[in-house]
């Protein structure tokens, strides 16, 4: 929840951070380490000198990632289990492209990263959680550290967002613990922005510390004392002393506050514009607390309309605001209703030499991560994909792209079809009146399986029904019926054993089998040396 009419009553109840959380995290490269991948990722050229930053939310979970759906995706009222009209049931008004996921999963984490970078950004603005141990902090600050450790990989630098909200009055050791873990972990980072050689960091508020006095004391003994950039027209809560500017947000109020900060930035040390899609929230409908108030999108026409404002105006940073609030619809991210377009945008606005067809080649990697996400050979190329596409060889990577999959065990969606064929006994799933059976013949496309990508995950087609492979029921026997194509149940992960392939369902993580040989195919937990669950896909 980001809007500025929604910040002044948002003050959260919050405990004490644990010690163990100032320290440095093991979990973070060191510079060191960075330094030497990044190397290899070469900057994406541009018309504009404006340095490009995309605010970036790490709240979001799923039932894979955390067990259960998080908060962002769900509300108050909102089952992401519930289909509706082909997509599941989540607190906003737009569907991502792939659907809704976890914010720490690598797979994500690499897509949105290329993505920025394709998009022409310049690094990334995490709004971070702070330390503190309630609520879904701990996870927000795993999945910002996710973040963090790929970035250098993709060239993108990094500045911290702080919430000082998570905070209650009073305690500014809290807010003070939460610098220090930036000190230790975050600043020293060679990717980190500076300016003037000091750390840069912006505070979304102040929401809960008002006083210089308090900032004193929250930034007091850090070395190199950072640069707080709190939010528009808030310098004198953190001191002219502590703050290095101000950056404005999404107003009620829109354009105007905007162009009234463009005319101020004289007055900044460091000005940071806005550019934003539009805003429509979905905390009404979500049973949540919230601004209702809306900024219609028009397509692309406000997102252009803020990026021409930015571009023709002194700043040198461009905050993108955001990359992925859902829950108020100023995601820039694609999506099933507007696709590519405001990233297609950015690349025609910031002159950047790159259009959807890039765009489109990294979303096909992210659908073969999940597709072969067990198996490690397959793996080993999309890393090198992954590669190509941060130097910039975008020609070697939709070859590499364009050749995997197309022979062995584990052959690409077809049209005409694969068999299903068992190792153990030699035999072929079919389909009959939804169940799935097998048999030694395997005349007939009730035979033949087509393998679908939905989301990001692989799906079986059966050729003669139309219907998909899935577990819905959970009956002694695997079904071939006609799921949505959001139903986890019809989701499946080829995983490589010894030149064979064992189905895995990423709903309950069991595996195609026959190990009962009761007429059926069956998906339970089976050892992998087991033969009955090994696999040959033949084209």
């Amino acid at each position: 929840m980001k809007t500025i009419s929604w910040i002044c009553c948002c003050i959260l109840f919050l405990s004490a951070c644990t010690k163990s959380l100032l320290k440095e995290d093991p979990s973070l490269p060191d510079a060191s380490a960075l330094q030497k991948v990044s190397a290899n990722a070469l900057a994406v050229n541009k018309t504009t000198g404006k340095k490009i930053f995309i605010h970036w939310m790490p709240w979001f979970e799923t039932p894979a990632s955390r067990g259960a759906w998080g908060y962002h995706w769900k509300m108050n009222t909102q089952n992401p289990d519930i289909i509706v009209n082909g997509k599941r049931q989540i607190a906003a008004y737009f569907y991502p492209k792939t659907g809704p996921y976890a914010s720490g999963d690598p797979d994500i984490i690499e897509y949105q990263l290329l993505l920025m970078k394709y998009a022409g950004a310049d690094g990334v603005f995490i709004d971070w959680p702070g330390t503190r141990q309630r609520y879904d902090y701990p996870d927000n600050l795993a999945n910002s550290n996710a973040l963090i450790s790929k970035l250098n990989a993709v060239g993108l630098q990094f500045s911290i967002v702080h919430e000082d909200r998570n905070w209650d009055p009073g305690q500014t050791s809290g807010a003070h613990g939460d610098f220090v873990y930036m000190q230790n972990n975050y600043f020293a980072q060679p990717n980190y922005l500076r300016t003037n050689n000091v750390p840069v960091v912006l505070n979304f508020g102040p929401i809960t510390f008002h006083q210089s006095s308090e900032w004193d004391q929250i930034l007091n003994g850090l070395y190199p004392r950072p640069a707080v950039i709190p939010l528009y027209g808030f310098t004198n809560q953190v001191g002219a002393h502590n703050a290095g500017g101000e950056f404005p947000w999404i107003y009620q109020d829109h354009p105007t506050v905007v162009d009234n900060y463009y005319r101020q930035l004289s007055s900044f040390a460091l000005p940071i514009g806005v550019v934003y899609p539009g805003f429509k929230s979905f905390y009404a409908a979500g049973g949540a607390d919230g601004p209702t108030w809306q900024i219609a999108h028009n397509g692309t026409a406000t997102f252009a309309a803020m990026l021409d404002k930015a571009l023709n105006s002194g700043v040198g940073i461009i905050q993108f605001a955001t990359w992925n609030d859902y829950g108020e619809g100023t995601m820039i991210e694609p999506t099933e209703e507007f696709g590519y377009s405001f990233l297609t945008t950015m690349q025609q606005k910031l002159g950047v030499p790159y259009g959807q067809n890039e765009l489109e080649l990294i979303f096909r990697l992210y659908q073969f991560r999940k597709q072969y996400s067990g198996n490690s050979g397959v793996q080993q190329q999309l890393n090198q994909v992954f590669s190509y596409l941060a130097s910039l060889q975008v020609s070697n990577a939709e070859s590499l792209l364009n050749s995997i999959g197309g022979g062995g065990n584990n052959p690409p969606p077809a049209g005409n079809g694969v068999y299903i064929k068992n190792r153990w006994l030699n035999t072929y799933l079919y389909e009959d009146n939804g169940q799935v059976k097998y048999s030694t013949g395997n005349t007939g496309n009730q035979y033949k399986w087509v393998q679908e990508q939905v989301n990001g995950h692989t799906r079986f087609k059966n050729l003669a029904t139309g219907h998909y492979l899935n577990i819905e029921h959970r009956y002694p026997y695997a079904e071939s019926t006609d799921v949505p194509n959001t139903f986890w149940s019809s989701y499946w992960v080829l995983e490589s054993y010894n030149g064979y392939v064992r189905v895995k369902n990423e709903w309950q993580g069991t595996y195609l089998n026959l190990e009962n040989q009761s007429g059926f195919a069956q998906c339970t937990a089976v050892p992998d040396y087991f033969e009955s669950g090994q696999w040959v896909l033949q084209p």
